[in-house]
């Protein structure tokens, strides 16, 4: 299994200034640094010139804002004047209302009343007075003039009182009901312009309100930006947050471009670009992945020896630390191939670990199982028919001849032989390769025995199989319940022996069928039986899609 050597404790120094830059400063790839050291200094003029400039925003968005605040202060103290004024101009306006309605008007309807008492009372006494003269002229005391003055006296008192009673009646009747109306007007209109006064104020208020909102928001925002230019320049100088060893982070070129960009004193660095990694050298761990048909081996705690291209025949000793419990989806062309990600931990001591590097290409053994005195052989060498296992061993001769063997387990590569060959032998790897012919005729006779063993079975009363020498064809309740096809038996329709077709077919010996190595029907519905979609046909995925019903 193949991964790549990377630190427990890794931290990238990314350049966290807006659009692009360039490094001015950098120490030396390799340099071992300290926590607080500075690692790299990117160019910072342009973003001093900018906060400058930042600045004197800010401080006149400062002004304005102190100017709005004092604005509103100036409208709010206006503001109570004019309703203030409002309020005594309707105040006076209802006063003169009451003064006229309680006050003026019984004064001038009195003196009206008075004005016609007065010229009734003097045109009594005018009319008195031309009686006594008309009695006068009778009797020859007074002339006709005098009795004339008397009457003209009469019809002057009755012309006063006519007046009086007309200027009583125009004060009541018109006078009155108008000065009434227009002081009644006046109070209601003065009392609208009041509620327009507080509503004008009300509005202006908030116009004001709102715009200190808007410049404190505006004040902020260029505030905040000019922190941000702060930032930005702060930005430029990049610290070591932990000890280390300096490593560029070299990385591809842009988009179609396979040149590599290199980290180094005037190059442009853009937004978010990785510049530096800080790897802890001292504790190096494999990141690997696992194939989901070894991942129910794996598991945390098992030893491992990690060998490293730089260094052959040399071990380091690890230990599995963490094993994903999803796993990865495959990339194209392999999308349906399924991996889980898997940390070894390095145990040796960091004076041999230190010489190991992140990125350097490293072969992974995880020790599932140790045992000692193990015959194996190459997985290449075993040939299956028929649910039997075959090798082709060289005798003392110097020839070749096959050998049914007894297998256990197996890894990757090699296959544990209990039976069959003896140590020090000389095994065929690809048998099917050199003796195709033999092995074709033999899987023949084994599938035919297998085939005829299978058809002498026949259930008992219980509904168990039992084999009988005379043998004989299957009964008509054959498949009924409790008859060999509804048994549960694995054998397939047709009597054809899974372990038998691959074997035949399995041109590279690895114990799969590829699309490749298939043929017919098998070529036809490969994808369907290729459960697993790993592009390869096993035992068991033959054999679950030769029990499906056709």
């Amino acid at each position: 299994m193949q991964g790549n050597l990377d630190s427990q404790s890794n931290v990238s120094l990314i350049s966290e200034v807006e659009g692009t830059t360039t490094i001015i400063s950098i120490v030396d790839e390799g340099t071992q640094v300290k926590e607080g050291d500075v690692l790299c200094e990117l160019d910072s003029s342009p973003i001093r010139e900018k906060a400058k400039q930042q600045e004197i925003t800010v401080t006149q968005s400062e002004a304005a804002h102190a100017q709005s605040i004092e604005a509103l202060a100036i409208q709010l103290k206006q503001n109570e004047s004019d309703i203030a004024n409002a309020e005594l101009l309707w105040e006076l306006a209802k006063l003169d209302l009451e003064s006229y309605r309680d006050g003026e008007f019984p004064q001038l309807q009195k003196a009206g009343n008075g004005d016609v008492a007065l010229a009734e009372e003097e045109l009594l006494i005018a009319q008195e007075n031309y009686t006594f003269m008309q009695e006068q002229v009778k009797k020859g005391y007074k002339t006709q003039n005098d009795r004339e003055g008397a009457r003209i006296g009469v019809k002057e008192k009755e012309f006063k009182l006519d007046s009086a009673k007309e200027k009583l009646k125009v004060l009541t009747k018109y006078a009155m009901r108008r000065q009434m109306a227009k002081l009644e007007a006046d109070a209601s209109e003065l009392e609208r312009e009041l509620e327009r006064v507080k509503l004008k104020a009300k509005s202006a208020e908030t116009q004001y309100t709102k715009d200190v909102e808007a410049l404190k928001l505006t004040y902020e925002v260029e505030q905040e930006r000019y922190n941000l230019s702060l930032k930005q320049i702060e930005a430029c100088v990049l610290k070591a947050p932990q000890n280390g060893e300096v490593v560029y982070a070299s990385m591809a070129g842009g988009r179609g471009s396979r040149e590599p960009v290199s980290i180094e004193e005037g190059a442009s660095i853009r937004e978010r670009q990785a510049i530096i990694n800080l790897p802890d050298v001292t504790k190096m761990k494999v990141n690997a992945r696992i194939h989901e048909s070894l991942i129910g081996a794996v598991k945390k705690g098992l030893p491992a020896r990690i060998r490293v291209d730089a260094y052959p025949g040399q071990f380091f000793n690890a230990t599995v630390d963490a094993v994903s419990p999803v796993p990865m989806a495959g990339s194209w062309p392999n999308t349906d191939l399924r991996e889980y990600a898997t940390e070894i931990f390095l145990t040796d001591e960091v004076a041999k670990i230190r010489k190991l590097r992140p990125g350097l290409t490293a072969q992974v053994e995880i020790l599932i199982d140790n045992r000692s005195d193990v015959l194996q052989v190459p997985l290449q060498a075993i040939v299956t028919i028929a649910n039997k296992q075959f090798a082709f061993v060289y005798n003392s001769r110097g020839k070749s001849e096959r050998r049914e063997v007894q297998i256990g387990q197996s890894n990757e590569s090699h296959v544990e032989v209990k039976d069959g060959i003896e140590e020090g032998e000389e095994v065929v790897l690809n048998p099917r390769s050199r003796f195709s012919k033999e092995i074709g005729d033999l899987e023949a006779v084994l599938t035919k025995d297998q085939d005829k063993k299978l058809s002498n079975m026949k259930p008992t009363s219980k509904g168990k199989p039992d084999a009988k020498p005379g043998g004989g064809k299957p009964s008509k309740d054959s498949g009924k319940s409790g008859g060999p096809q509804s048994s549960g038996s694995q054998r397939p329709q047709g009597g054809f022996d899974p372990a038998a077709i691959i074997s035949r077919l399995d041109k590279d010996g690895d114990g799969q069928i590829s699309k490749a190595e298939a043929s017919g029907r098998m070529k036809d519905g490969f994808d369907q039986m290729d459960a697993n979609k790993d592009g390869k046909i096993s035992k068991e995925e033959f054999s679950k899609a030769s029990r499906k019903p056709q």
